[in-house]
C-alpha cells in the first residue's frame, strides 16, 4: 500500500487534501476566531498555520445534561405529537422481522442511554424501568420504529440503511 499512498500523496488529490486539512479544528475556538483561521488557510492554500492539528472524536467529548426535556410541551395531537404517533405519520414500513440496522453497544452508561432516548424522535431507544440509577444499563432498541433521523450517531452509534428499502416513506408535500 506504500506505493498507492505515495501516488495519491503526489497527485492532484493529495494536493487538494493538503490544502483542505485542518478545516474543522479551528472552529473549536468559536465561529469568529475559527472563521478567521479557516479563511487564512484557504488564502494560503493550507500553508498557514501549518502542521496537522489533532482532532478528537465527538463520542469522546463530555456529555452535557440539561432538563430541557421536562419543559417540552405535552402532545396535543394537533401541533405536537407523541413519539409513536410521529412514527405512524412517517409511514414507516419496517417489518418486525427485519434485521437490526442500528449498530450500537447495548450496554452503555445511563447518561448516554437517556440522551439517546430523549433525542430520538421515534422512541427507538428505551431505558428499562428496572435499570440502575447510575452506571451501565442494558438499552432496549426498538429498531423497527427508526425513522432514519441519525440521532444515534451522537456518542458512538452508527446508522446503516435498513434491509430492502424498509423504513419511513417520506413524501414531499
Amino acid at each position: 500500500f506504500s506505493a498507492y499512498d505515495d501516488a495519491v500523496h503526489d497527485s492532484d488529490i493529495g494536493k487538494d487534501l493538503y490544502e483542505s486539512r485542518n478545516m474543522k479544528q479551528p472552529f473549536e475556538r468559536g465561529l469568529i476566531v475559527g472563521g478567521a483561521i479557516t479563511n487564512a488557510m484557504v488564502v494560503t492554500k493550507g500553508r498557514f498555520p501549518g502542521g496537522h492539528w489533532r482532532n478528537h472524536r465527538d463520542a469522546e467529548a463530555p456529555l452535557v445534561r440539561t432538563d430541557r426535556h421536562k419543559r417540552y410541551p405535552k402532545p396535543d395531537g394537533k401541533y405536537t405529537f407523541d413519539k409513536l404517533s410521529s412514527v405512524f405519520i412517517t409511514g414507516n414500513e419496517t417489518r418486525d422481522d427485519a434485521p437490526n440496522h442500528i449498530r450500537i453497544e447495548r450496554r452503555v452508561d445511563r447518561d448516554v442511554a437517556e440522551m439517546w432516548q430523549w433525542m430520538c424522535p421515534a422512541g427507538v431507544y428505551e431505558v428499562p424501568g428496572d435499570a440502575p440509577e447510575s452506571g451501565p444499563v442494558d438499552l432496549v432498541v426498538n429498531y423497527t420504529n427508526c425513522v432514519q433521523c441519525g440521532a444515534i450517531t451522537a456518542k458512538g452509534g452508527r446508522l446503516t440503511p435498513p434491509e430492502g428499502g424498509d423504513g419511513p416513506l417520506y413524501q414531499i408535500t
